[in-house]
């Protein structure tokens, strides 16, 4: 069996064109995209603001390689050279790109532990 693994790039507002172009894209075989959402993330340090996020979801048997050439392609039919994403200025080229990759599956895989070990920890009932 096959496991998934998604990824959500947080495109800022600016750059919407360019979460277009990805959603717009057909995808390789074993790779799904959602449709762009626009969020408002609150923030008091200055990384909030209105944003658009593209989910992708991919087949864990999928090299990456094949992902990174996919987004590569998507982005250079955008017309533009960078673009913010994940709150990262971007140029685009397949090592930033598959930088960007590693880093939100390495904060998934931390935020499913965190969850976990979360779960685990006995309740503590306020008095």
């Amino acid at each position: 069996m096959n496991s998934t693994e998604r990824i959500f790039l947080q495109f800022s507002i600016l750059d919407m064109d360019v979460a277009a172009a990805v959603a717009k894209a057909s995808p390789p075989m074993g790779i799904s995209v959602g449709k762009p959402v626009n969020v408002f993330k609150a923030s008091t340090t200055g990384g909030g603001g209105p944003f658009v996020v593209v989910a992708i979801q991919f087949m864990g048997s999928i090299a990456s390689g094949l992902l990174v050439r996919w987004l590569y392609d998507c982005f250079a039919k955008s017309g533009k050279k960078q673009a913010t994403i994940n709150n990262k200025k971007c140029v685009f080229n397949k090592r930033n790109i598959r930088c960007i990759i590693e880093i939100e599956l390495k904060n998934q895989r931390d935020r499913k532990e965190q969850h976990q070990r979360d779960k685990k920890r006995p309740s503590q009932k306020r008095r």
